[in-house]
């Protein structure tokens, strides 16, 4: 049985060997996707590649590269080599990538996120698609320009990372569909809002946007450290201004606020101890059975396409990660 929804990782957690027994894991489970990071992890493609060999049936993803550390060519011919190497089972996503890292880690500044996604995408789509390409924009103006190989064949989906109602937009308008984060009964009534009126706007059938969302899962909410574990995730979200739009209109908006302060003193034991487990249960998937059975059916009857995100104990990182694979079968049956 295959199951509408993928699972992920960051990919800097686990050896070569071990993802690929991952992929595996998640494949022989029913999985329909295996979508890879890469921010200071291993390069995504190259991942991608060995995966293409290593499994069969299951659909292979960025989740996300960043549209500012490569150019849309370069892009298109990473998505056009993952496409046929892996039989036409790759999935392209893309997106701004955590501020501070890029400054950080590439010495980038993230500027116009908005309209260089949108470049991007366009860019990305007419090169894997047209035999001749040319495009006047204002970063890329690539001229009369062709992949070798030429364009593939079938489709390749193109989502956009977004969180926040302008870049949900963009994508409403340019991609396939977008990956949010935090997904809540509020801010997925507001994404479908947003994805109707732009939608329309072009004449394009609102029901063509897919939305996915990264799922943050415990693999055990009965076991103290993997609690832990999960209370110190949230609250490096909690910690940064871009979630504070989710958790506002979800409800947690002051407490979003005061986590922030605790953790931008550095004591992030205390901004962790200070995520409660109404707010693992709201941002995560956390709680009883029960309770994680009812959000995986609301997120699946609702056509949301949840990617599984394993959040491991550090001493236990393989274990925990397909564990985790096998809990959120367990709760989609």
């Amino acid at each position: 049985m295959e199951y509408p929804m993928g699972i992920t990782l960051h990919t800097g957690d686990l050896g070569i060997d071990d993802i690929v027994r991952y992929a595996q894991e998640a494949e022989s489970l029913g999985y329909e996707g295996f979508w890879v990071t890469e921010e200071s992890g291993k390069e995504a493609f190259t991942v991608l590649a060995l995966l293409a060999r290593a499994t069969t049936r299951i659909r292979l993803a960025t989740g996300i590269v960043s549209f500012y550390t490569r150019t849309p060519t370069l892009l298109a011919m990473g998505a056009s080599t993952i496409h046929r190497l892996s039989g036409g089972r790759f999935a392209l996503g893309l997106g701004q990538g955590g501020v501070g890292f890029m400054e950080r880690g590439h010495g980038i500044k993230t500027e116009r996120p908005l309209a260089r996604a949108h470049e991007t995408v366009d860019i990305v789509r007419g090169l894997l698609t047209s035999r001749r390409f040319s495009y006047e924009g204002q970063w890329f103006r690539p001229r009369e320009f062709h992949l070798r190989e030429g364009p593939v064949d079938g489709a390749v989906p193109i989502y956009l990372s977004a969180l926040n109602p302008k870049m949900v937009a963009v994508a409403a308008r340019a991609a396939d569909g977008f990956i949010a984060n935090w997904l809540t009964e509020e801010s997925l009534a507001e994404y479908q809002d947003i994805v109707q009126r732009e939608a329309t706007a072009i004449g394009r059938d609102a029901k063509s946007v897919k939305i996915l969302t990264l799922l943050m899962t415990c693999v055990d909410p009965a076991d103290a450290a993997a609690m832990n574990v999960m209370r110190r995730g949230l609250a490096f979200y909690f910690a940064s201004a871009h979630y504070h739009h989710i958790a506002e209109i979800s409800g947690f908006g002051r407490e979003a606020k005061e986590i922030k302060a605790v953790w931008e003193r550095g004591d992030f034991k205390e901004a962790s101890r200070m995520v409660t487990d109404a707010m693992c249960e709201k941002f995560s998937l956390t709680g009883s059975p029960e309770t994680c059975r009812r959000k995986l059916k609301w997120m699946l009857n609702a056509g949301v396409y949840p990617i599984v995100y394993p959040v491991p104990r550090h001493d236990r990182m393989l274990e925990d990660h397909l564990a985790t694979a096998q809990l959120v079968v367990s709760y989609a049956t």
